[in-house]
C-alpha cells in the first residue's frame, strides 16, 4: 500500500513537472511573440495628431443610398466642418470638430447627429486599435494572464478590472481571433496582419459587437492604411465598415508626433 501511494505521488510530481514545463513553454512562446508586432509606444510613441478629411457627399450618398447632389444644403455644411484627431495610444482617442460657420437652426440637429456619430465610430476605433499598439493585446506574460498549448496552438486568459479576455494563437503565435467581455460589451475580433520591417502591423480587423452582451450581434470591419511620420507608422486612412449602417472613410494628414524625451536621446 505504502509503495502504491509513493508511486501515485511520484506520478502526480511528475504530472506537475511536465504541466509547468508546458506553461513555460507557452509562456516563453507569448514573451518571443510579443516582440515580432509592431508596438511604438515600446520606441518612445506617446502620441499623435492630424487634420482629417471625410469626402461629405460620398459618405452621405452611401447613408441615403442615392446620388447627393451638390447643393446639398447639409452638404454644404459640412464641406465647412474642420476635423483633427488626437490619440495617445491608450483610451478612445477623439475626433475634433470645428464649425467655421454657424449652421442655420433648421440644420442643427442634424449636424449634430453627424458629429455625435462620427465621434462614437472613431473612439470606438481607436479603443481596438490602440491596443494592438500598446501592446496590450499581445502582452508580456505575468501573474495575469494564463498561456496554455492548444492544439498545435495557444491559448491565452486573463482578467482586468471588470473585463475578461480570451485570444487564441496559431503555431506561430500569429493572433487569430481575441474575444472581450465585459458587463456592457462583448467582441470577437479577427485581426489581420501585414508584415513590415518594424513588425506584424494590423491592417484589418472583423468585430462581432454585442451591446450590451445579451444584445443582437452587429458586424464592424476597420481598415486602416498607414504612413511612416518620422520612424512611426501612423494611420493615412482609416475605413469603418458598420454592417446595415454605413460606410465611414476618414483620411488622416499633417501628422505630428510627440515623442519620449528617453526616446529622443536615442
Amino acid at each position: 500500500m505504502f509503495r502504491k501511494i509513493l508511486l501515485l505521488l511520484a506520478l502526480t510530481c511528475l504530472s506537475c513537472a511536465y504541466a509547468r514545463a508546458e506553461d513555460k513553454e507557452a509562456r516563453d512562446r507569448l514573451a518571443a511573440a510579443h516582440a515580432q508586432y509592431y508596438t511604438p509606444t515600446a520606441s518612445g510613441l506617446k502620441s499623435f495628431h492630424c487634420d482629417a478629411s471625410i469626402d461629405w457627399r460620398a459618405m452621405l450618398s452611401r447613408f441615403a443610398g442615392t446620388d447627393i447632389p451638390e447643393d446639398n444644403p447639409v452638404l454644404n455644411m459640412l464641406k465647412t466642418v474642420h476635423l483633427a484627431i488626437t490619440d495617445d495610444l491608450h483610451g478612445k482617442g477623439s475626433l475634433e470638430w470645428t464649425n467655421t460657420a454657424e449652421p442655420p437652426d433648421n440644420k442643427k440637429a442634424a449636424m449634430q447627429q453627424m458629429q455625435d456619430g462620427l465621434q462614437i465610430s472613431v473612439a470606438g476605433f481607436f479603443q481596438s486599435w490602440n491596443a494592438y499598439m500598446n501592446g496590450s493585446m499581445v502582452p508580456l506574460p505575468d501573474s495575469t494572464v494564463t498561456v496554455s498549448k492548444s492544439g498545435e496552438g495557444f491559448h491565452l486568459s486573463g482578467a482586468a478590472k471588470d473585463m475578461a479576455f480570451d485570444e487564441d494563437f496559431d503555431k506561430n503565435m500569429l493572433l487569430t481571433q481575441a474575444l472581450v467581455v465585459s458587463p456592457t460589451l462583448k467582441v470577437l475580433a479577427t485581426p489581420t496582419f501585414t508584415p513590415t520591417p518594424e513588425g506584424l502591423v494590423v491592417t484589418t480587423v472583423l468585430s462581432q459587437v454585442h451591446q450590451p452582451p445579451t444584445a443582437p450581434e452587429t458586424n464592424a470591419t476597420f481598415r486602416i492604411e498607414y504612413a511612416k511620420v518620422e520612424s512611426y507608422q501612423i494611420p493615412s486612412r482609416v475605413v469603418f465598415d458598420i454592417k446595415n449602417t454605413g460606410v465611414i472613410e476618414i483620411g488622416l494628414s499633417a501628422c505630428k508626433v510627440t515623442v519620449s524625451d528617453w526616446a529622443k536621446k536615442q
